[in-house]
């Protein structure tokens, strides 16, 4: 099974998810997980009505807006079906005490959650209502969340970007942290960098550190409109190629770890 584990919904959703249907035929992809961002763009009730149509193709992430929403925000999504959910400028630091209660829910109610992490589109209109601060995003605010909640999935989007060492030794310390390589990342990046974030591959005395291999913590991920998705998943297999990535581990990065993370049959 190939996952694409981040995927935008835009509020036009009844005409984009039958083309994005047909290009994931093409490209070999069987499951999406579609995800919002808040306002202006498509909300959870587009994610919703958007699922009921598509639950044999889909995944669905509901937005929570950390620092303004509790755990209530979760059990809703959770009442909805949604399968995790996806949080993006959050209104204090991530691992700030006041978001525990919700990370809390999500690891009893095994919903996954997927981080934006990093830089963020600029927009002078919305900014100043949203306070946003890339800060509040660095991959090191995962560190506290990981070890309060073992069992809950946290999936870190962008390797972190621009925090690429941050968010490696995060992935490497903790059995439950992932990252998927969307974004500018592997633009701006070349495959050899990427290995050397993930340089316990090879290490014998740290390599099990988190009890995983590294290969193990990365997701395959597109984040891009339906006419980029195949470039995105060329240069996933540019950086496979380039550290001789075994079938095994190419697998688990292109959809059997995200299969297992939300509970499907790979």
């Amino acid at each position: 099974m190939v996952i694409d584990i981040h995927h935008h919904l835009p509020r036009d959703w009844q005409e984009y998810m039958p083309r994005l249907r047909d290009r994931c035929a093409e490209l070999g992809i069987d499951r999406v997980a579609l995800c919002t961002s808040g306002p202006p763009g498509a909300g959870n009730r587009q994610l919703f009505e958007a699922l009921q149509e598509n639950e044999d193709f889909m995944l669905a992430l509901g937005y929570v807006r950390l620092g303004e929403e509790g755990p209530g925000a979760v059990d809703e999504l959770y009442a909805m079906g949604f399968h995790g959910v996806k949080v993006i400028r959050p209104a204090v630091d991530y691992d700030d005490d006041v978001c525990m209660p919700v990370y809390e829910r999500c690891a009893l109610l095994n919903m996954p959650i997927l981080f934006h992490l990093g830089i963020v589109a600029a927009s002078r209109t919305h900014d100043p209502l949203r306070d946003v601060s890339i800060d509040r995003m660095r991959p090191a605010h995962l560190d506290r969340i990981a070890r309060k909640f073992p069992s809950l999935s946290l999936i870190g989007a962008h390797l972190g970007n621009p925090w690429y060492d941050e968010a490696g030794e995060i992935a490497r310390m903790h059995p439950n942290v992932y990252f998927d390589l969307t974004g500018s990342t592997m633009k701006k990046k070349p495959p050899q960098f990427l290995a050397d974030v993930f340089w316990w591959a090879s290490n014998e005395q740290y390599g099990l550190m988190g009890d995983k291999h590294p290969y193990e913590k990365i997701v395959f991920g597109t984040d891009v409109s339906i006419d980029l998705m195949e470039d995105v998943k060329q240069d996933y297999e540019t950086f496979f190629d380039h550290v001789e990535m075994s079938p095994e581990h190419r697998a688990l990065i292109m959809g059997d770890t995200a299969a297992a993370i939300f509970g499907l049959d790979a």
